[in-house]
């Protein structure tokens, strides 16, 4: 009969305590990606607007506590707790907290891709929506938290199915809405250039991974929760989410620069007998080139014109070469 327990006893903790103890290594590993992604922000882009560099480091801030909070949760339930049975079957406080900040760090991320999106689009139609799926993203989180803690024991879990689908399925819509918004709008871009269109694709195949890998962690994590409400497999995923979506947002600060050296500087096409040289036209991170004469700044979505900065703005004639403008 006791041989017999000891099979059984292991399962549950591999998969309760077994299960989040993995998710904090897992964590862990991406926290310190995202500190290193962080640190290259502030390096390669010195004089970024005070109000993104202060986005950046909230979203670390929280992402710091989200960690501190996960490995607190596991220390609590294998070292201070170990052996109280009334402890371990109860979502402690670390369990709704770890809930609140990774709904923080999503919308964060949310919204800073929203913003990409208005300053690309100036769409005063979309956006409100975009930032709807947002917010109601994070509402679901809170309540969410709101849920565990009034029905905390393991067995009260099923109580929680409904606010938990609703926060993660308002993640994955607000995922995915973004996605396919800025593809639409990279898509919509009016360009002759081949590199351009090169740069144009890469920025859209961006968009579509950077929104399906959290939308996919979100899906596995409903997944995992539906299948047995009564294991942390779940929470060892979640445990995750916050970082991944924080990382998201470092990827799309930190490519910039990379995609604009590879593709606009060394720009060139041809219209008839006309060659155009566009050389160093982008002279801001992430800006695209959509035609012969006109870059496009995501960032802030003005645009402006090959050599305005420098010299004035001269229309190709069809027996010239400008050369580099």
């Amino acid at each position: 009969m006791a041989d017999s327990a000891v099979p059984f006893v292991q399962i549950i903790l591999d998969n309760t305590l077994g299960a989040i103890l993995i998710g904090t290594w897992i964590n862990c590993m991406l926290y310190m990606l995202e500190i290193v992604m962080v640190i290259t922000f502030f390096q390669r882009f010195p004089n970024e607007r005070p109000w993104l560099k202060v986005l950046v480091a909230f979203a670390l801030f929280v992402d710091t506590l989200g960690t501190a909070d996960n490995n607190a949760c596991v220390y609590l339930y294998t070292i201070s707790h170990w052996g109280d049975s009334v402890y371990l079957s109860i979502q402690n406080w670390p369990v709704p907290a770890y809930v609140i900040l990774s709904g923080l760090s999503a919308c964060v991320t949310q919204l800073f891709l929203c913003w990409r999106y208005f300053t690309l689009t100036k769409n005063y139609y979309v956006t409100p929506f975009l930032v709807a799926f947002s917010l109601t993203s994070f509402a679901g989180a809170l309540v969410n938290a709101a849920t565990v803690v009034a029905h905390s024991t393991y067995a009260e879990r099923d109580f929680n199915i409904k606010t938990v689908t609703l926060w993660l399925v308002a993640s994955v819509a607000a995922d995915m809405a973004i996605a396919i918004a800025l593809v639409t709008a990279l898509r919509a871009m009016p360009t002759a250039f081949r590199n351009t269109q090169s740069m144009i694709r890469r920025l859209i195949a961006s968009a579509i991974s950077t929104g399906s890998a959290t939308s996919l962690l979100a899906v596995v994590c409903l997944i995992l929760y539906l299948y047995d409400t009564h294991v942390n497999i779940t929470v060892g995923f979640g445990f995750c989410l916050g970082r991944a979506y924080t990382l998201t947002m470092l990827f799309n600060l930190n490519q910039r620069r990379s995609g604009r050296s590879a593709d606009v500087t060394a720009m060139t096409g041809s219209a008839g007998v006309n060659n155009f040289s566009l050389g160093n036209i982008a002279t801001r991170p992430n800006d695209i080139s959509v035609g012969v004469h006109q870059v496009v700044h995501i960032d802030d979505g003005s645009k402006s014109y090959p050599g305005d900065e420098h010299t004035e703005y001269r229309p190709p004639s069809s027996t010239k070469n400008y050369g580099h403008l």
